[in-house]
């Protein structure tokens, strides 16, 4: 039997794919066609499905990077078809320490990073969209937040735009359980 790679279900979660589908549909109306993409910090590459989904042939190439070596294998299983038609690639890999070029630049969980000196690193010009939560490390240990943002105002200190095309909140509201998504998109 094949070695399978464990799938981290919570990649599919409600929270997760609502997230996402705002993050498509906002940034969607800011991007060329024919545009190249690196996702920073991944995961399953459930963002790079969507978006291919969402619009095939639209963008040149999708770069799926994270540190996890399961995640990879699992976001190469998720998506295999634009993998073998060479539209998207996942790999393994410390965003702080690769040199990233293309038109546009995206992490969901800039929370989950140590400190902004990836960011820095970004050039000027290059579109980003970034995405975190509010919630805080004592509120949810077990999501590893490392670099938390209170509010909108407070995340978008951290990552200076030279122009901010949107910024926003969408509130994920359980019965006993709700945090606020936090989103910037602009040029850097």
């Amino acid at each position: 039997m094949q070695n399978t790679p464990l799938i981290n279900y919570d990649a599919f979660s409600h929270g997760q794919i609502v997230s996402k589908i705002w993050l498509c549909e906002e940034l969607e109306t800011f991007i060329p066609t024919g545009c190249t993409v690196s996702i920073l910090g991944g995961w399953h590459n459930v963002l790079g499905f969507m978006m291919n989904v969402r619009r095939p042939n639209f963008y040149a190439r999708i770069d799926n990077i994270d540190l996890d070596q399961n995640a990879i294998a699992v976001a190469n299983k998720i998506c295999n078809a634009w993998t073998i038609a060479g539209e998207v690639t996942n790999q393994v890999g410390d965003v702080e320490n690769i040199n990233i070029k293309s038109d546009v630049l995206i992490s969901c969980s800039v929370e989950h990073f140590n400190n902004t000196t990836w960011f820095d690193q970004v050039p000027d010009g290059t579109i980003v969209c970034l995405q975190t939560v509010d919630v805080q490390p004592e509120e949810q240990p077990l999501w590893y937040i490392t670099t938390p943002s209170t509010d909108l105002t407070d995340f978008a200190s951290k990552f200076p735009l030279s122009d901010t095309y949107f910024a926003g909140t969408k509130r994920i509201q359980y019965d006993s359980f709700g945090y606020t998504r936090l989103m910037i998109i602009g040029e850097k």
